[in-house]
């Protein structure tokens, strides 16, 4: 409810409210009015803005109470729930710990500069711009959406580049690579679950499908239609921190898609269903309640880092560079490229959002390059 003064020969309105975020009551003044009827106008405004959006403190908020509201009430329920539990990981462990006791209107470029020059000393290139834009995307918001600050002053930071880091260093296995490493992805002599084959197959349906990891221990066996030699992606597993696993959707709706497999890949999974109930029999497996393709032998979800782990002993066993299971989609990528596949198709075949996500993979390699020149020279002769 508002109320007018007029003091000094200006008027000015006080608006009390409580606060949904604290449940604690406050107020908001403002004055300076030539007339009560243009304090009433303004008072009106605010007290809309106030019941919109919660927010009114014009920049005296601590940074730590408007970004917690932000994340909650406008983050969570716009994005992937893997998407807003790595936003919170590092609004909790990087932005708070710096900025939280800090009010909006508080931060100031230079002294921002400087601290985003202090995380490049600590985190990679792509992990620092993580949290820029971040901290960034809730000022902007503060800005444009709340109209608590006339301006941001996160606009124009400059994030020191690692040329090591730059989208031409996609690292991928070649095709000779590959065929090393899943030829050796199976137990070594005398380890204790011998018969078994599900990470051979599992390296071989990633890097012939190019499916993400979390989409292939989603899957289960209702998911291959043998019949037509296709695979369907409609889920993925994920792992909220602290939290047991569970089954979402893709990461996008273009991940939502229906994957042609070649001979030797059906070939493969048909034998691998065979030998995971041989397994299941040999070893006294739990089978998945799940009917999963993928998984522990309690039958519970296979996990990500367990797979990764596995998969750069192997390399390293066998002397490859110690890549992750997310390397087998972008060799997939490059390698159907290679072999001539429009860029449309690649990036329908990955699930990608867009065509410019699927263009990275054309500055890998210096085959398509080369291919493209021979059949100019053979066309001009």
């Amino acid at each position: 409810m508002a109320s007018f003064r007029k003091r000094g020969g200006k008027w000015e309105y006080r608006i009390t409210y409580t606060d949904r975020r604290t449940g604690k009551r406050r107020e908001k003044t403002k004055g300076g009015f030539a007339a009560k009827k243009e304090a009433q106008l303004a008072a009106a405004a605010e007290e809309l803005n106030i019941e919109e959006r919660g927010f009114a403190e014009n920049g005296n908020e601590s940074i730590a109470t408007y970004i917690e509201k932000w994340l909650e009430t406008y983050k969570r329920p716009a994005v992937k729930l893997n998407t807003y539990l790595l936003q919170e990981r590092n609004v909790r462990l990087n932005i708070l710990p710096r900025w939280g006791n800090y009010r909006l209107k508080d931060i100031t470029r230079s002294e921002y500069q400087k601290w985003v020059n202090e995380l490049r000393n600590h985190y990679s290139e792509g992990t620092t711009r993580r949290i820029h834009s971040i901290f960034a995307s809730a000022i902007n918001d503060a800005v444009y959406e709340f109209g608590i600050l006339r301006d941001s002053p996160l606009k124009k930071i400059k994030i020191i580049k690692d040329e090591s880091e730059n989208t031409g260093k996609i690292k991928f296995f070649t095709t000779e690579d590959l065929e090393k490493l899943l030829t050796s992805s199976v137990p070594i002599k005398n380890s204790k679950y011998q018969h078994s084959r599900h990470y051979q197959a599992l390296f071989t349906l990633l890097a012939r499908t190019g499916v993400r990891i979390g989409e292939a221990l989603a899957l289960t066996w209702g998911d291959f239609d043998f019949a037509s030699s296709t695979l369907s992606i409609n889920k993925t597993l994920i792992y909220p921190l602290n939290s047991t696993p569970r089954i979402t959707s893709p990461k996008t709706k273009s991940s939502i898609r229906t994957i042609k497999l070649d001979d030797q890949t059906l070939k493969l999974m048909k034998s691998y269903k065979l030998n995971q109930k041989e397994t299941l029999l040999m070893y006294r497996y739990k089978k998945s309640d799940k009917d999963l393709v993928f998984h522990q032998q309690d039958g519970r979800w296979l996990r990500i880092n367990v797979v990764r782990e596995y998969m750069k002993e192997v390399c390293k066993r066998i002397g490859l560079p110690q890549l992750s299971p997310h390397a087998l989609r972008h060799s997939h990528a490059v390698h159907l490229l290679e072999a001539g596949a429009t860029i449309r198709y690649v990036a329908s075949r990955l699930g990608h959002a867009s065509i410019k996500t699927t263009e990275k993979y054309l500055h890998v390699t210096r085959k398509i390059e080369q291919d493209a020149l021979a059949l100019y020279a053979q066309y001009v002769k």
